[in-house]
């Protein structure tokens, strides 16, 4: 049985307990502009059927990226996606090949506003969903999972674009995710997804404690043994992990760590799930010749993302 949720209405069926498995897997990807194959007049340029993004192009584009996911990232629990543009396009993903991989629960976060939104995809039945909302910003999407007894959250979120300026509301939408991951002690909770800030950059939330500001939303540390509150464990940032690659976004010639997690302070606490591995994870076929990330072109139908996807492994202990 498949799940969904859409809107404010949040679906869920009768739960069914996970298997209980020593690890338990993340993944973070921005799918860029994953609209579907419907002409809304709210299309990007280029996606539109006058743009030659119609049915065809589309199914065609849903089934390269089913395969790349199915492939190289089918051992991941959770797949939470930022721009997708309806559930349509999630349940097509399933249709593609990604059921067979042992997905069968997925959902968006939409508001209505027809924009892109975050959304996942499951092998787990969540435990329960909602829906967290800042005026002029995505919604945040909050999932919480069962897995060898221990309960999950996992807030997957899109920050408003560095393009259009949005450092006001990046900066509400940070302290809007701290309250929220501050609210359950005792539970591990990890925020995913795109925030359009590299936490070693000055802004709404820094690499602590190098650029300590205590009017920042939170802070985010790369030693786990340091996370407490508002104060999150990121191991892309931590000095002890080396990364296959120099970020997750390039733009205008420099790269960025746009793409992130972050976890409370339960990731090192001896007890229940524990931070286990982190990875910037891609292969070839997502890169140009200069190794950044290949956006699909809807002119050749070819391509990604211009973003790399980040993927989380926590352990039982």
């Amino acid at each position: 049985m498949r799940l969904y949720l859409i809107s404010l209405i949040v679906l869920f069926v009768s739960c069914v307990p996970s298997p209980e498995t020593a690890f338990f897997e993340v993944t973070t990807y921005n799918a860029y502009a994953l609209f579907d194959g419907y002409d809304d007049g709210t299309e990007f340029d280029g996606f539109s059927h006058s743009d030659g993004y119609d049915g065809e192009a589309y199914r065609n584009r849903i089934r390269e990226l089913a395969v790349l996911l199915g492939r190289d990232y089918s051992t991941s629990d959770v797949i939470i996606l930022q721009e997708v543009e309806s559930v349509e396009v999630l349940s097509d993903l399933l249709d593609a090949g990604l059921d067979e991989k042992g997905y069968q629960y997925y959902g968006l976060a939409d508001d209505g506003s027809g924009g892109l939104y975050v959304g996942f995809i499951s092998k787990t039945e969540p435990l329960s969903g909602a829906l967290h909302f800042y005026p002029g910003c995505r919604p945040i999407l909050e999932l919480s999972f069962l897995s060898n007894g221990e309960v999950i959250r996992i807030f997957g979120v899109h920050f408003r674009s560095q393009l259009d300026g949005g450092d006001s509301e990046r900066y509400e939408q940070s302290m809007h995710l701290s309250h929220l991951m501050e609210e359950s002690a005792g539970i591990l909770s990890i925020a995913v997804g795109d925030f359009n800030f590299d936490p070693r950059l000055t802004g709404p939330f820094t690499l602590f404690p190098d650029l300590y500001n205590p009017d920042n939303a939170f802070h985010i540390t790369g030693d786990p043994s340091k996370a407490g509150e508002k104060l999150y464990y990121s191991p892309l940032v931590d000095p002890d992990i080396i990364l296959t690659e120099k970020g997750t976004y390039f733009y205008e010639g420099s790269w960025y760590l746009y793409d992130n997690v972050l976890m409370t302070s339960e990731c090192w606490d001896g007890k229940g799930f524990e931070y286990d591995s982190v990875e910037i994870k891609v292969n070839r076929n997502m890169k140009d010749m200069l190794d950044r990330p290949l956006k699909y072109d809807s002119s050749i139908g070819y391509g990604y993302s211009d973003h790399f996807p980040v993927t989380l492994r926590i352990r039982a202990k």
